[in-house]
């Protein structure tokens, strides 16, 4: 199991987002996974989730950024820094002010896609998915945020990219993940979600498929 070191946790820890650090943990195991070719993320928000999957990405490649937000180029230019702050591969950045179903048929052979944008509550994750099942290579990788929580629409849209026979469900060892949080106490000072109390602590809203082999 890929673990961070205690530099990253701290960045981890001072960047504002709703990712516990088991959700970062299974992340970048996932990630780590992912054949060569093109990675985006999808709703990038401060980079918390960003930094979690270049942890765990093994090849250099293009990483696409879809956040809207970046319109404000000062937003753009703090998650870039953060990126290039934990940087462990040289990747190259493609920054798009955009919302995702504009950027993702600009692209094609996406080997690792994470999915969290918009607030989840509309038909928006479905429309991803259907834009991205024939675009994700063989071996390649979409990763979901907020999945199997209140959140129906990105599990419904898991659950569709599964029911086309295309994809596989990647297992996540989410108790070895825990024993670990626990036994280093990583979920201190990990203050984003000390606000909902009612969530499994940590969260574990992580999900992932891989496609299967295009024979």
């Amino acid at each position: 199991m890929i673990t961070p070191t205690p530099d990253f946790w701290k960045v981890f820890k001072e960047t504002n987002g709703a990712l516990s650090t088991a959700e970062a943990i299974a992340i970048m195991n996932i990630a780590a996974q992912a054949p060569k070719g093109i990675a985006m993320e999808m709703g990038v928000h401060k980079g918390k989730s960003l930094i979690s999957s270049i942890y765990g990405l093994n090849y250099d490649r293009t990483f696409v950024l879809v956040e809207p937000e970046f319109k404000d180029i000062d937003w753009y230019d703090k998650v870039k820094e953060l990126a290039d702050s934990i940087e462990i591969n040289t990747n190259s950045y493609i920054c798009e002010a955009d919302y995702s179903i504009n950027v993702i048929p600009q692209y094609d052979n996406y080997a690792w896609v994470f999915s969290d944008a918009g607030s989840h509550s509309d038909d928006l994750p479905m429309q991803e998915v259907k834009m991205l099942e024939d675009r994700i290579i063989s071996g390649g990788i979409i990763a979901f945020h907020d999945v199997f929580s209140q959140f129906v629409k990105q599990t419904e849209a898991y659950e569709y990219l599964l029911s086309t026979g295309k994809f596989e469900k990647i297992e996540i060892n989410w108790q070895e993940i825990f024993d670990y949080v626990a036994e280093h106490n990583l979920e201190e000072g990990n203050n984003s979600w000390h606000l909902y109390p009612e969530l499994p602590h940590p969260p574990n809203f992580v999900g992932a498929l891989r496609r299967k082999w295009i024979l």
